[in-house]
């Protein structure tokens, strides 16, 4: 490009900036308006002595607030557009009307002159920006209300401008080359997430931008932009169905809320308010709140698994754990809740008091039946109120028995007295057949899952063609201990939220129109069906990589099965086969850990291969030390030392905060931290890092093929450095890879 169109370009961005500035004052000024008149009315809302106009006083409020939120949304996309306007270019002849190219300039969001009206900038959203993805030169097109536009692309151009001055300017024949994303890729993770617009690739555009289909799922390596692709699909839909659907209608089911933090700069960064955001753990937690049940944590399972080597003392949880997340057991689950809902009730008892029937099987059978429509905890708090207006007869007669007889005795003369006593000789004499309608009409869920693990002839009633594991005795006993002490074990959650749900009814939520599913790999079949439930009315955007499961021993459901659960209609599935994070060196290493060998490929961006160092216990800590400082001067900012287990990563970071400054993330709501952190491999999935230390890549930790997708995962969030420490012998893992793709140091 010759100095003269560098000249021009600069001239443009002059012009821009200056119109930007500008509308950014006028912009702050309305603002700083529409800010006090908020602070006016409300003020005047609660010095008023009068209430009788307190609704549309309200309504009021309500509509200066959504006006205020405009203008300050407005002030600070303005902001973030003088520091960099537009990052692409794009001529474009639309051959049907016209042979001279028309400029689009791409950024952020839209701006237009305030004079003439034309528009200065495009939005990245708008149909005719997305060219500038998927369209190198020469032929192209895009879709718009009108239908499709066909042309010819004569030019596209990137930039990278900060501070409002032009950094990199050339012309491209692809959305982006290897040597600009290689530069993108090679700078320092930062504590946050951030945007990719400027970066996006075709073959993620094209899951962006999809508009065909209700269920999309993306399956793709480590490092391959699955989670930012659905931020910015999301950004998408509250682009394109502005007038549907906001923020608050879209739901990130994210794996835990370190990982929500960490995402949380994404939609703030290109001008959207940030979406709701929760674990599948919080659903799980409003179930304990409800019902004051304690519910085992992943978190704690996968601590207590990788935390115990004695093979007899865990076999019967793992066993546990993978036929309670099996489709056998799934059966069995739903034929109990078959027989519980339809025929529980018929095998009720007749009521009666003292030779009166009062309620009977029949009726039993009617109301049940009548009320059918209900879940079955509805159903029966129905039928008590039928039961005790037949007993409302009852009760006035044995009160006026007993004001008969107090009367009689000649004890008692103040009536207030004598009804009192009365009505509690009533409630007395009626206590039996009371607690008994009380009993046959509460529904009480962890009771009824206990029977169904422990009463073999309740089984019977409805276990025909059930497979049970070898031993179902003692995997029984096992849970039903814990059950007793109040702790519903991890692996029984699902079973038990689901049994819960369908017998009780789902908390149903119509208001969430779009549903992110991130790390689907580790949803188990009976989780996508009970959020299936929560969310009947979402679309979903459900992403993951079978290779990064991380329990060992977790039945969970691939995406067949998954699309299946979630949707009549087939889902669209996309599968990303490029990586972004690692260097080519440890990307190498990553992919040969894996049996199932997956073509990836990934930017050719060289750096040092994978390190295994063998250090002694004690030593470590000296050792891990020294590396960090080295790391450090080589310009690694943030450092993760990774463990197995929590109790692994508060060993290394109590032996090491009196030497660093560092931080300790150990509970699934803690916040993430850029720098130095200790952190078990289960937490840290979905985050990366400069550099990634694993403290015990040894045969004790990391000795089984089991382990081999969790050791995967945690080697996968090294951007630029990847070191193992090994106490002994290195994991077999390591031990069988061809010896080039790692440096030894002993």
């Amino acid at each position: 490009m010759n100095q003269e169109e560098r000249s021009k370009e600069e001239v443009r961005l002059h012009s821009t900036l200056e119109q930007l500035k500008a509308e950014l004052k006028a912009s702050g000024v309305d603002f700083s308006s529409f800010q006090g008149e908020l602070k006016g009315t409300l003020k005047s809302y609660w010095e008023s002595s009068s209430k009788t106009d307190e609704a549309q006083m309200i309504e009021a409020i309500d509509r200066q607030r959504s006006i205020t939120a405009l203008a300050h949304h407005k002030y600070e996309q303005l902001k973030r557009m003088i520091d960099s306007p537009y990052f692409g270019r794009i001529d474009f002849v639309e051959e049907a009307y016209s042979s001279i190219p028309e400029q689009f300039y791409i950024g952020i969001a839209s701006f237009s002159d305030q004079t003439t009206g034309e528009i200065l900038i495009y939005d990245w959203r708008t149909p005719v920006a997305g060219m500038f993805y998927d369209f190198e030169r020469g032929p192209a097109c895009y879709e718009c209300p009108a239908g499709k536009v066909e042309g010819t692309i004569t030019l596209k151009r990137q930039y990278t401008i900060h501070n409002g001055k032009i950094v990199h300017l050339f012309d491209a024949d692809i959305q982006i080359d290897d040597e600009i994303l290689r530069e993108i890729l090679s700078k320092s993770a930062d504590d946050k997430m951030h945007t990719i617009v400027t970066s996006i690739q075709r073959e993620q555009n094209q899951i962006i931008r999809n508009d065909a289909c209700r269920v999309l799922f993306v399956e793709g390596p480590a490092g391959s932009g699955k989670t930012s692709i659905a931020m910015h699909r999301i950004a998408y839909l509250l682009y394109r169905d502005r007038n549907q659907i906001s923020a608050k209608n879209i739901l990130i089911l994210s794996p835990n809320h370190i990982f929500s933090d960490y995402i949380s700069n994404v939609l703030p960064e290109i001008g959207e308010e940030n979406v709701l955001q929760m674990t599948f753990q919080d659903y799980v937690a409003q179930a304990k709140n409800e019902g004051q049940l304690d519910f085992e944590t992943r978190a704690e399972q996968l601590e207590y698994l990788f935390s115990r080597f004695s093979v007899p003392e865990i076999e019967l949880r793992i066993a546990n754990i993978s036929y309670k997340t099996s489709g056998d057991f799934e059966i069995l689950l739903n034929k109990a809740i078959e027989y519980i809902d339809k025929q529980w009730i018929l095998d009720y008892p007749a009521l009666t008091f003292q030779g009166q029937l009062i309620f009977s099987k029949a009726d039993w059978r009617r109301y049940n039946k009548s009320f059918g429509f209900l879940p079955l905890k509805r159903r029966l708090g129905k039928i008590r109120e039928q039961i005790r207006t037949r007993m409302r007869d009852l009760v006035h007669e044995l009160r006026n028995k007993h004001v008969q007889r107090i009367t009689g005795t000649g004890e008692e003369v103040n009536p207030k007295t004598i009804k009192v006593l009365a009505r509690i000789a009533a409630k007395e004499e009626l206590t039996p057949i009371s607690s008994e309608v009380e009993r046959l009409t509460t529904f009480d869920p962890l009771a009824l899952y206990q029977r169904l693990l422990a009463d073999a002839a309740f089984r019977r009633r409805f276990d025909s063609n059930v497979k049970y594991p070898d031993k179902w005795q003692q995997l029984s006993r096992q849970t039903l201990s814990s059950l007793r002490q109040g702790k519903i074990p991890y692996e029984d959650s699902f079973a038990f939220l689901y049994f819960y749900g369908r017998l009780a009814g789902f908390a149903v939520n119509h208001d969430i129109k779009h549903l992110v599913i991130d790390e689907a790999q580790d949803y188990t079949a009976l989780q996508y069906k009970i959020v299936r439930e929560l969310f009947p009315l979402a679309s979903w955007t459900v992403l993951g990589d079978p290779c990064q499961a991380v329990h060992p021993y977790l039945n969970t459901a691939d995406f067949q099965t998954a699309g299946e659960i979630i949707a009549s209609e087939a889902p669209m599935n996309f599968r990303l086969r490029r990586s972004y994070r690692s260097t080519k060196e440890i990307q190498a290493f990553c992919q040969a850990l894996l049996s199932a060998k997956y073509k990836v490929e990934c930017v050719n961006r060289s750096g040092t291969k994978p390190e295994v160092i063998y250090v002694k216990k004690r030593t470590l800590p000296q050792i891990a030390a020294e590396t960090i400082d080295k790391l450090k001067r080589e310009g690694c900012q943030s450092i993760a030392l990774i463990g197995k287990t929590a109790e692994n990563s508060r060993v290394i970071y109590n032996e090491l905060v009196v030497k660093m400054d560092l931080s300790l993330i150990v509970s699934e709501d803690d916040r993430f931290h850029q720098g130095i952190v200790a952190i078990p491999g289960y937490l840290a999935k979905g985050l990366e890092f400069d550099a990634v230390l694993i403290i015990d890549a040894d045969e004790k930790n990391y000795g089984r093929q089991a382990d081999c997708n969790f050791f995967y995962t945690v080697c996968t969030r090294a951007l630029h450095r990847l070191i193992l420490f090994a106490d002994g012998a290195v994991s077999p893992l390591v031990g069988k890879l061809p010896q080039d793709l790692y440096t030894v140091y002993k």
